[in-house]
């Protein structure tokens, strides 16, 4: 029987939490919106496709001030993954090694607290841009291209004593627990539960008609293949894994709600649950009490034993 998510630990902050749960509508997206509506009324087929080809597409941004100073202090190297230059960031001597996944769109330099304060305890770190983000080459990726990376960093840097992932992260890595890659503890920060979820928020934050996002999902279906709704649901993988799981929600998130978040932890066999108020999505990354939760999963700490509830 599947251990329930453990509810021993609410972080709520009411002077910081957010006011509303939307966000001012960028330029580019209404542009989006409006490009999309014509040419749905105009080819719902072609529409789809495009929408195909943006879904497969992150968007890269600069460096945030906030992650330069872990940018400048780890040693960085590049690899060659699939006919793709995969940049690393590294960070420790000495000590066993731990893993951080970034999320769709992010930067390996986007867990750069976490990363210093393991380095403080005594682990070694090693992050990573994925394919089509950050310095890494490409335009376009997918969930299992990165699965695959994760996988041969593993055999270059591994074992790892532990994986971090945040976002879309999660789901990546659990692909690659199905392929076989093994590790005894992970933390899931913010993760998705399901990828077709991804799909319906993509279709909805771009306005499409459900033509357009039934093309959509027939050119996923076309590439990767009918089953993939079930091979890459976050739920569905992990349900059989007998690692000890981690998993950190906000419920002040409006990328990804807090009850994916929930799904997981009540999926997997050995989890803890912790929901947090007023971090949201990104800032729960450098929230100081939730990257000291982390490090006390990870180093086994006697207040995660035995503590799941219904």
């Amino acid at each position: 029987m599947h251990a329930q998510a453990s509810q021993a630990r609410q972080y709520a902050r009411p002077n910081t939490a957010m006011t509303t749960l939307s966000r001012p509508v960028p330029f580019i997206l209404k542009l989006f919106r409006l490009i999309f509506k014509i040419g749905g009324y105009l080819s719902p087929r072609l529409a789809g496709y495009a929408a195909y080809k943006l879904w497969l597409t992150p968007q890269r941004y600069n460096t945030p001030k906030s992650e330069q100073t872990a940018r400048h202090s780890a040693l960085i190297k590049q690899h060659e993954i699939n006919n793709k230059k995969i940049v690393s960031y590294q960070w420790g001597t000495t000590g066993d090694i731990v893993l951080l996944i970034h999320g769709w769109s992010g930067r390996g330099t986007q867990l750069g607290n976490i990363a210093e304060s393991l380095v403080n305890v005594g682990y070694r770190v090693l992050s990573f841009d994925a394919p089509a983000h950050g310095d890494s080459t490409g335009k376009q990726t997918n969930i299992y291209e990165i699965a695959d990376t994760i996988l041969t960093l593993d055999k270059t840097f591994g074992p790892f004593k532990a994986v971090i992932t945040h976002s879309f992260g999660g789901p990546c890595l659990a692909v690659a627990m199905k392929k076989g890659f093994t590790v005894k503890r992970v933390v899931n920060i913010a993760p998705p539960a399901a990828t077709i979820g991804l799909v319906n928020k993509f279709a909805t934050m771009l306005e499409l008609s459900s033509k357009v996002e039934h093309e959509l999902i027939r050119c996923i279906e076309k590439n990767f293949g009918d089953d993939i709704w079930q091979a890459t649901s976050m739920e569905n993988n992990i349900n059989q894994l007998d690692s000890h799981a981690l998993v950190i929600h906000d419920v002040d998130d409006i990328d990804v709600s807090w009850h994916e978040g929930q799904k997981i932890a009540r999926a997997w066999k050995n989890a803890h649950f912790i929901k947090t108020r007023g971090l949201g999505h990104r800032r729960i990354l450098r929230d100081p009490a939730i990257i000291q939760t982390t490090i006390d999963f990870i180093t086994g700490s006697d207040q995660f034993i035995n503590t799941t509830t219904h």
